[in-house]
């Protein structure tokens, strides 16, 4: 290979995670050397040889299904309403569902989801960081706590307490209060605190 545009001596690659391409995830490493006439030193492993590689780090994609529904009523008759489902994909996953009324909110709404969920501190985007969520500890209502497991596709996580119970929540009504040792909550949630040291 062509050291002075190519990636270079293999000892100096970086790992730089994985990406998908059709049904593939290929390496991604940093190489040393910059391609001609660009600074981007990022390669795909295409069976064992580099491959420049200016694509897509995370395949994003959004699905939006609007849809009319029957709500029957005994009380004030049957009506059509508007609703619909959108999901939002990452490397071809399911990441994040949302109902909706309005199309162009949809389309709105997940504009505003995509780069929370890629810049959040979960590392939910990429499937590498959903796979080290299980176990982790974090804060949950400002209480110590653990993820227990994932619901991917609704972009939720299950919460335990470690150690005791969670508070009712700050809003819960007189006589509606109580305490609970897990809580199903979107990884979104401002209730998580990622950085829990311990």
């Amino acid at each position: 290979m062509d050291d002075k545009w190519g990636a270079g001596d293999k000892e100096k690659w970086h790992d730089h995670g994985a990406i998908q391409m059709g049904g593939e995830r290929l390496p991604l490493i940093y190489g040393e050397n910059p391609h001609s006439r660009s600074d981007n030193q990022h390669y795909a492993l295409m069976h064992g040889e580099p491959v420049a590689f200016d694509g897509h780090r995370i395949l994003i994609g959004v699905q939006i299904e609007p849809q009319n529904c029957l709500k029957s009523s005994g009380l004030s008759g049957d009506e059509i309403r508007k609703g619909g489902s959108a999901k939002i994909f990452a490397d071809g996953v399911c990441v994040f569902e949302f109902f909706f009324r309005d199309t162009q909110w949809a389309l709105m709404r997940a504009h505003q989801l995509i780069p929370e969920l890629h810049e959040h501190p979960s590392g939910w985007m990429l499937r590498e960081e959903r796979e080290k969520l299980k176990g982790r500890k974090v804060y949950y209502r400002e209480r110590p706590a653990i993820i227990e497991s994932l619901i991917v596709d609704q972009g939720c996580v299950i919460v335990r307490a470690d150690g005791g119970w969670f508070p009712a929540p700050v809003y819960a009504e007189a006589g509606e209060e109580r305490s609970e040792a897990s809580a199903k909550c979107e990884v979104l949630d401002r209730n998580i605190w990622w950085w829990r040291k311990d």
